[in-house]
This record gives structure tokens, C-alpha cells and sequence, in this order.
């Protein structure tokens, strides 16, 4: 191994986020200088997602083509590459396959993606009309996502993750389709939260947690094991994830020790947030709140905070029937009526 391969580039330190160093390892870009898609091409054209629109922070719309970063083509052609290929073959063989990746490989795939999206916005400008506002994201505000982007060198790098993992991953089954239904995304940039359907696969991520929704949830995880999800199932289990890690009140700490001549792996030691202090780590679930994150993530089904949220402290579900099972919705129902009566209506916290 070369010194240069120690190097451990860290744009936080002098907050440079530009477009003629690569966004992974820092090298300055000339000829060998590529674009890498945050979401890959092969994403792009299996879903068909090329010339569909994302919306960014400030609801400005961008295709999906043009979300590209800055790399240079070792980082792109070799370390990135790898993991598309390894990403990509487990999807073309669905959940099955899938599951079995090593969890360390979906977080750095989730990672680059979250990442790439906030690094992107910083080119865009909040409005296009007043330049002077300035742009979405500034290097100020990515300065939260340093760890994160500590965690994301691991696709470069080797790594060890000492204690739990800082993240939160869960994967589920859900209905497959041959249309605009078989994709999905939305990310929690405050709460570092990532949903994505693929296909058959769910995956709702919490990116740098401790690894603390995990642990106390896992159980709740497991009663959908088997069992294949309507997209409004899975959008409402996005909502419950993202809302609690809105409401979590302890910073997790990380020390991070850094490749050197003597120590070729990057070391991250997690301390377990459930360690830091007294207080709890979640605050209290409070249902309209909750109601307002499901509002969001059900948008595309027609479903107004109104009908979602009944007082005094009910919250529609689709999860549950009366008796506790899981409820099983048929895949091609795609009409969910708006009136609070004709829903299934529980006071379920997660």
C-alpha cells in the first residue's frame, strides 16, 4: 500500500465543497475526471427514473439524469463500481438475495446517495429569481453530515465498525409491479432517515442512529417478515421510522481513528446512545405530529391530514386489523377513500 493511499480527505476542514475535486477521495480533477450519478445509471434505467423529477429541499425539480457529483475514475470505476455491481446483482434476484448483503454494503449504497444529494444542492440556488438568498445547502449546514461522510470513506477503505453499528437498517418485502409503482424514495434530511423501493425490496435506513431504532424495534420488524407490503404499507412504515428519529434527543459520539503507515483500516468506536445521559432517548410520540409525517409520506394517495388524524388521538393505519394481524392489502388496489370512517383507525405508537 502507497502513501497516498493513507490520505484521508476531509472537505469539512476547509469547507470546500467544488466541483474540481472529487467528492470521495479529494483529488484534484483533470483528465481523469468523471461524473458519477448519485443515482446510478443502472437504477436510472431499469426504473426508468431518466428523465422523471426529483424535488429538492426548496421543492425545485431536477430529472434524475442530471443529479451527478464530481469524481475522479478510480473512486468511480473501481471502488464505486464495485459496489453498484454488488448492489445491482441483488436486486435483479430480489428480496431473497438481497437480505443476504452485508449491511456495512446497503449503508455505504444509502450513504453515497444521501450524501450526493446534499453535496448537489450546494450548486443550486434557493431561488432562482434572487440569486442573493443563496444556494439550498450550504457548506455550513453539510457540516452536520461530517460523521456521516467519515463513515461513507469505508467504500475506499477498510473499516472497522468497534461496538454496534451507527446505523439503523430494515428491510421488507413488498409487492412487485412492472410500472411507475416498482420505484420509491424519499430521504429525512433533518433526521438522516432514507426509504427506498426497489422492486420487491423496502429499505428504510436511519443513517447515523447508533444503531438504536434497530435494537428496540426489531421485534416490531419481524411481525411483517413473510409477508408482502402494498407501497401505502410501506410509505406508512417510512413515516413511523422517520417521525422517531425526529424525535430522538441524544446525539450519538463517535471516535474515529484514521488510516496511517501503522494502522491500515479506518477504526469507528460507537458509544451506545442509550449510555449518554439519563433522559430518554426518544421524546414523547405525539400522534398529531405523527399524523402530519404520514400526511407527507401518503401525499401521492390522496389522503389529507383531516382524514388521517381523528381526535382526540387516533391516527389511520393500514398496517393492523382489529385483531393485531398484519393487514394484507391487494397489490393492484391503488384508491384509498379520504373519510375517517371508512379507515382502519388505531392509537398504535411505534
Amino acid at each position: 500500500m502507497g502513501d497516498s493511499e493513507y490520505v484521508f480527505y476531509n472537505p469539512f476542514d476547509s469547507m470546500s465543497f467544488t466541483y474540481d475535486r472529487c467528492f470521495l477521495c479529494g483529488q484534484a480533477l483533470e483528465d481523469s475526471s468523471t461524473d458519477e450519478h448519485v443515482f446510478p445509471k443502472w437504477l436510472l434505467h431499469k426504473y426508468n427514473l431518466w428523465d422523471k423529477i426529483i424535488y429538492l429541499i426548496n421543492r425545485t425539480e431536477l430529472p434524475y439524469r442530471l443529479m451527478k457529483i464530481p469524481c475522479c475514475s478510480t473512486c468511480n470505476n473501481e471502488y464505486l463500481s464495485s459496489l453498484e455491481n454488488e448492489i445491482k446483482n441483488a436486486v435483479e434476484q430480489g428480496y431473497d438475495e438481497f437480505i443476504k448483503l452485508d449491511e456495512l454494503k446497503i449503508f455505504q449504497w444509502i450513504a453515497k446517495i444521501f450524501y450526493g444529494i446534499l453535496f448537489r444542492e450546494l450548486s443550486l440556488l434557493v431561488e432562482r429569481k434572487d440569486p442573493s438568498l443563496g444556494q439550498i445547502t450550504t457548506p455550513e449546514m453539510l457540516e452536520r453530515y461530517k460523521t456521516l461522510y467519515v463513515f461513507l470513506q469505508s467504500v475506499r477503505m477498510p473499516v472497522d465498525f468497534n461496538g454496534t453499528n451507527p446505523w439503523s437498517i430494515f428491510i421488507v418485502r413488498c409487492h412487485s409491479y412492472d410500472d411507475d409503482r416498482a420505484f420509491d424514495y424519499r430521504d429525512g434530511i433533518t433526521t438522516q432517515t432514507f426509504t427506498i423501493r426497489v422492486g420487491e425490496i423496502g429499505v428504510i435506513a436511519c443513517l447515523e442512529d447508533s444503531g438504536v431504532q434497530k435494537e428496540i424495534f426489531s421485534d416490531y420488524f419481524k411481525q411483517f417478515e413473510g409477508i408482502r407490503l402494498h407501497p401505502i404499507q410501506f410509505n406508512e412504515l417510512s413515516a413511523k421510522v422517520t417521525y422517531k428519529g425526529y424525535l430522538k434527543n441524544r446525539t450519538p459520539s463517535y471516535i474515529c481513528i484514521l488510516p496511517s503507515k501503522n494502522h491500515e483500516k479506518l477504526s469507528v468506536m460507537t458509544s451506545p446512545v442509550q449510555g449518554l445521559s439519563n433522559a430518554p432517548i426518544f421524546d414523547d410520540w405525539d400522534q398529531r405530529i405523527y399524523a402530519k409525517f404520514l400526511e407527507h409520506h401518503w401525499k401521492n394517495w390522496g389522503l389529507s391530514f383531516d382524514s388521517i388524524f381523528v381526535e382526540p388521538d387516533l391516527v389511520v393505519t393500514f398496517l393492523k386489523n382489529d385483531d393485531g394481524s398484519v393487514m394484507a392489502i391487494d397489490k393492484n388496489t391503488n384508491h384509498f377513500k379520504g373519510a375517517s370512517n371508512d379507515l382502519k383507525i388505531i392509537d398504535e405508537k411505534y
